[in-house]
């Protein structure tokens, strides 16, 4: 995008998180929210089903005794049901306190004994044992929820069943609580690396976000035409922000798959027109594409790289690019180097 031209994108205009999806749900209906992957295949989510579905979550909560300003951790890679989770939670007027999938038991122990949390959401067996391990030192933890219900779940409420407890209450219930969430409450508590001794809770408000979604916006970073294919991290703030924008504007996203080795072919399936990434997944699409070039294809693909570091610094500046900077002033790029990047990176 060339500056100057800014595109500000439809919002819901919402005041809080907690109110965020079921205005979305209202406003963009039948469009496309999310992809996941169901048995392998690729299935597509609406955003009245998302709003549907949160809503279940939210009420099962509020049965299972959540209470506003309560915390509840998620413990799960990026997926469909982490954002379910994160609404729902964030609706019944609770507080979300995101888990690394891949912290250990003790770090785990660490993040919900340091917050309180009174309840977790859990993937699957293998996250949920982290904390059936440490639970005799989380005095406060009350409940435990687990996504993929399979295997030794140890007692835990599986999805499902908090779902299909929510469907039994009276929906007024939640939209009460929703109703309650004022800007200052507190959104989230996402717990920094820890690189100076035990992570540190970084305490964010509804309307913190709802700022930063605000200026995001205006920025045009997402417009309500995009294609998102996300892997990083929801419980890393940028993750996290992306998730919340694509659902505000009315975006798609792709959850990844959940193994981090078929990111580069699931691009291939999706062909996002966003990728909110880190240096390694790029460095990773950008050695795959140059080895499917000859020498010669290699160099005028380094070409067309450099000029369009070049072209992208004169946008960022301000300065229109001259003519004669948009080609290469040695060979131009082959079409058939041009068809493998598109298809390497799914475009």
């Amino acid at each position: 995008m060339q500056a100057g031209t800014t595109t500000v994108a439809t919002s819901t205009g919402s005041k809080t998180i907690a109110d965020l999806i079921v205005r979305a749900a209202e406003q963009y209906g039948d469009r496309v929210a999310a992809r996941h992957k169901v048995d392998g295949a690729w299935q597509d989510v609406t955003y009245a089903q998302v709003g549907e579905a949160v809503r279940e979550v939210g009420l099962g909560l509020i049965d299972l005794g959540i209470e506003p300003g309560d915390r509840v951790c998620i413990l799960a890679k990026t997926r469909l049901e982490w954002t379910l989770c994160d609404f729902a939670i964030s609706s019944a007027g609770a507080v979300v306190v995101p888990i690394y999938p891949t912290n250990s038991p003790e770090e785990c122990e660490w993040v919900a004994g340091n917050s309180e949390s009174v309840a977790i959401v859990c993937e699957n067996a293998e996250q949920l044992a982290k904390i059936v391990a440490v639970r005799d030192r989380l005095p406060a933890l009350r409940t435990m929820i687990v996504i993929d219900s399979d295997g030794d779940t140890a007692g835990a409420v599986a999805l499902d069943e908090v779902r299909e407890r929510g469907r039994a209450r009276d929906a007024a219930e939640l939209d009460a609580r929703t109703a309650g969430v004022v800007a200052d409450d507190t959104f989230t508590i996402i717990y920094t690396s820890g690189t100076t001794g035990p992570p540190k809770g970084c305490v964010l408000t509804h309307g913190n976000y709802r700022r930063t979604l605000d200026m995001c916006e205006t920025l045009g970073v997402l417009r309500g035409e995009e294609e998102i294919y996300l892997f990083l991290p929801l419980a890393h703030s940028f993750g996290l922000l992306i998730q919340l924008l694509s659902y505000d504007v009315g975006d798609c996203i792709a959850y990844f798959g959940g193994d981090p080795d078929q990111i580069v072919a699931e691009l291939q399936e999706i062909k996002p027109t966003y990728l909110p990434s880190v240096p390694r997944i790029f460095e990773k699409v950008y050695t795959l594409v140059m080895a499917s070039q000859p020498p010669e294809g290699q160099e005028r693909m380094k070409a067309a790289a450099k000029l369009g570091v070049m072209v992208r610094d004169m946008q960022a500046q301000g300065r229109p690019s001259r003519p004669s900077c948009r080609r290469s002033s040695t060979q131009p790029t082959s079409s058939s180097s041009r068809t493998s990047a598109r298809c390497s990176a799914g475009g």
